[in-house]
């Protein structure tokens, strides 16, 4: 199991969901886990927190108050590993989640195994950004702010350049498994990464589409 983070802050309406997610994580080792009902309640411990962290947040309150959470701990706690509980399950809550910065979304109701496994999958990809040996992007990415699993597809597309990557590339080698077709996930993170790379890079470096097929990454004087 990846080393769990010092602190979760767990956000969620339903009082019965926010104590099973609690015991979740309580079993996975954290020392540190503050429960609220209320967004707004959380924003001070993002805030006053300086080590390792994770943000559970559900959706059931309303969309534009998770999603603010979910922006305001990316911008201030880049390396924080943040899950939401989409109660909602539609295209707008689960691409407006990732859109935020969230690094995974879990429909609800969903199974304590499946809980423990894709926030075990997140918290390793955490631990190998600061350590894994793979050539990262060129110092010039360095003061883009991206999210963890943008920064894994960035550093992907780098290394490839030149080449096509498909989608079911992508879901290998960010979640393990298979890309499974209609799932706009990877459409959306891509989405992200082009907006922060032409804010602080202008057009100089470009992620491109392929239909049917995946993304290119190129500089633009290629």
């Amino acid at each position: 199991m990846p080393k769990s983070p010092k602190l979760a802050i767990l956000v969620e309406k339903k009082a019965a969901l926010r104590k099973e997610i609690a015991g979740q994580l309580d079993f996975m080792g954290i020392p540190k886990i503050l429960r609220y009902a209320d967004p707004q309640y959380a924003r001070r411990e993002v805030e006053s927190w300086n080590k390792s962290g994770l943000l559970v947040i559900g959706n059931s309150n309303d969309l534009e108050s998770c999603f603010d959470l979910v922006a305001f701990c990316r911008a201030r706690k880049a390396c924080w590993t943040i899950i939401v509980l989409d109660h909602i399950n539609s295209e707008e809550s689960v691409s407006g989640a990732f859109v935020a910065g969230a690094d995974d979304v879990l429909h609800v109701p969903f199974c304590n195994v499946e809980f423990s496994a894709r926030l075990s999958l997140r918290l390793t990809q955490a631990r190998n950004s600061q350590t894994e040996k793979e050539q990262p992007a060129p110092p010039i990415f360095d003061d883009i702010l991206l999210t963890q699993t943008e920064q894994k597809i960035l550093n992907y597309l780098i290394r490839n350049k030149g080449k096509t990557v498909t989608r079911n590339e992508l879901a290998r080698y960010v979640d393990d498994k298979d890309w499974v077709y209609g799932d706009r996930k990877y459409d959306v993170h891509i989405t992200n990464i082009r907006n922060k790379l032409k804010e602080k890079l202008d057009e100089r470096y470009i992620v491109k589409s392929v239909r049917s097929v995946g993304y290119y990454f190129q500089e633009s004087n290629d």
